[in-house]
């Protein structure tokens, strides 16, 4: 049975697996899972490692070469980076055959930042699951947030009064690698012991994600009550218009190519590689599609170059209230 991060501490003390697959798209705890594992190999006397990165074109013998014994110590952890879960044919033969009987003195760390759920059930992972531990990231849910901050503190001795956890929360918006550098700032400050609101306001910076991308989010959504948040956060950073509407724009003209590519028939896969929309940001270009009709981001476009005059002097009226106009309009 695949474990969870927070389960993978508890196996690692009762002891060391030949081989560990861990996948997921929260790149922090995925980041933590793998300096976990490469902490208990090198106190099990793994002190070489050696990388090897998986990307387009790549030659799995060199998973074979990194096997060889070395002169200089007797014992590896190989770090093998599979992006996108997809080994491809060659890299699946390799990985089973691995899994078929694994080196002792050799300890196989995969990693994955995209993992679906063909990925999990192919015969490589499955194999190397049998061979040792799967561990699968899952990204923290808005409700899963609170209770994961709070542990967080407390494992820096810190207890944070339960108004605390609310006011991170609000500010992180999810954002783990923020909430981690916040928190482990207001340790290095406050110290351990009860953390008050006055603390946090005073030691932990305004980290939620009042950029440009997050607004074209909430935009695409059609969440106006956390678009009109960040746009208000936007707003008191005195954010530069010019490249916060370039990056709006940017996103109506992709969700209508990508509108356009799929009434043509085009293949999905093929639309979005050609239109650079990460892996994830699909879905939400695929849904703001599917709400979305070319008169409603026709309008967008009207609107958002109105706000590029006024923000030049050009038109009469606030571009800032302009934006929240926009995020009216396209939240019908």
């Amino acid at each position: 049975m695949a474990l969870r991060a927070e389960q993978l501490a508890a196996s690692l003390q009762r002891g060391l697996a030949p081989v560990y697959l861990i996948a997921g798209e929260e790149p922090l705890l995925l980041q933590e899972c793998c300096d976990q594992v490469r902490e208990a190999a090198k106190a099990q006397g793994f002190i070489e490692r050696e990388l090897l990165q998986v990307e387009r074109g790549f030659d799995w013998s060199e998973l074979e070469q990194a096997a060889a014994p070395s002169l200089f110590a007797t014992q590896k952890i190989i770090d093998l980076r599979l992006r996108t879960g997809k080994p491809g044919r060659e890299g699946a033969r390799v990985l089973t055959e691995w899994a078929k009987a694994p080196d002792p003195d050799m300890v196989l760390m995969v990693s994955c930042e995209q993992w679906d759920a063909g990925s999990r059930k192919s015969k490589w992972a499955t194999q190397l699951e049998k061979a040792g531990q799967r561990v699968d990231i899952w990204p923290i849910k808005a409700q899963e947030l609170p209770r994961w901050l709070e542990l967080r503190m407390q494992q820096h001795g810190m207890q944070p009064e339960q108004e605390v956890i609310g006011i991170l929360a609000d500010r992180l918006e999810g954002n783990l690698l923020a909430a981690r550098q916040e928190i482990d700032r207001l340790a290095l400050i406050k110290g351990k012991g009860t953390v008050t609101v006055d603390d946090v306001l005073k030691v932990v910076a305004d980290s939620s994600r009042f950029d440009a991308f997050a607004l074209a989010e909430h935009m695409l959504t059609g969440n106006l009550r956390d678009g009109l948040r960040v746009a208000a956060g936007l707003k008191r950073m005195d954010t530069p218009l010019p490249m916060l509407l370039g990056a709006l724009l940017r996103e109506i003209r992709t969700t209508e190519a990508f509108r356009l590519a799929m009434r043509g028939g085009e293949q999905e896969t093929m639309v979005f590689r050609r239109l650079n929309v990460w892996h994830n940001r699909q879905n939400t270009i695929r849904t703001a599609a599917r709400r979305l009709d070319t008169r409603m981001l026709f309008g967008a476009s009207k609107t958002l170059s109105l706000i590029d005059r006024q923000s030049k002097g050009r038109a009469a009226g606030d571009p800032w209230q302009s934006i929240n106009t926009l995020l009216l309009q396209l939240s019908a």
